[in-house]
């Protein structure tokens, strides 16, 4: 994965997106991406990867003319495709677009907005998050308006070639100038859950378990 030691894709991938949350914000970042979930069917799926974002947008005489498709295919495979919604209920995202971008190497779809044809990508096994599943369509006058720029969803900035790690909970994002502290951070949340789990195996006392939860307020940012 470009500009990312295999050691560090290694060790993202057995963590939880929580844990990756919870390492971000100990360095004063929040990177949950908020209301997005796995798609029904893709609860069990992991993916981490880089971003490639599409912002949507209101449409003037003077916007560029793209679709998704091109949207997709000039993403780098590989990636995660991250598409900017808005946070609106309509769709986003069908599994025509989903079986092209599986086709050119993309890992995984996260849609801060509706998705459809949730069975679909469910049979070709791409996996996708989204803020719920919709027929309706996104508001008219609402088109790609960039491609591989930077958005904020949810508060949240993504940029591309930040990294995107999903799962079960959701998505989170890792600004990609801020992965050597956070990875010297998400080693510090590792150690605390191991603690967490040791102090509850053993029934610990409560003033225990609030010790060690208290670790991950310390910043090393």
């Amino acid at each position: 994965m470009s500009g990312i030691s295999a050691e560090a894709v290694e060790i993202l991938k057995k963590v939880t997106s929580g844990m990756v949350a919870d390492a971000l914000a100990m360095s004063g970042i929040e990177g949950g991406i908020p209301g997005v979930r796995p798609a029904r069917g893709f609860e069990d799926a992991k993916i981490v990867g880089p971003a490639s974002t599409v912002l949507f947008g209101p449409l003037t005489p003077d916007t560029p003319k793209m679709t998704m498709y091109r949207a997709v295919r000039k993403s780098t495979p590989g990636s995660v495709l991250v598409i900017d919604g808005k946070g609106q209920g309509g769709h986003f995202t069908g599994d025509n677009q989903g079986e092209c971008a599986k086709r050119h190497g993309i890992l995984g779809t996260v849609v801060y907005g509706g998705a459809r044809d949730i069975a679909g990508y469910r049979r070709m096994g791409m996996p996708l998050w989204c803020m719920g599943s919709s027929v309706a369509d996104k508001p008219p006058g609402l088109g790609i308006v960039g491609h591989n720029v930077p958005i904020e969803i949810g508060g949240v900035r993504v940029k591309p070639g930040d990294i995107i790690v999903a799962d079960e909970d959701g998505a989170a994002v890792i600004p990609r100038e801020t992965l050597e502290i956070f990875l010297d951070n998400l080693k510090v949340i590792i150690e605390i859950e191991d603690g967490m789990e040791e102090a509850l195996q053993r029934n610990a006392p409560v003033e225990d378990l609030e010790a060690v939860i208290g670790k991950k307020k310390r910043s090393k940012g």
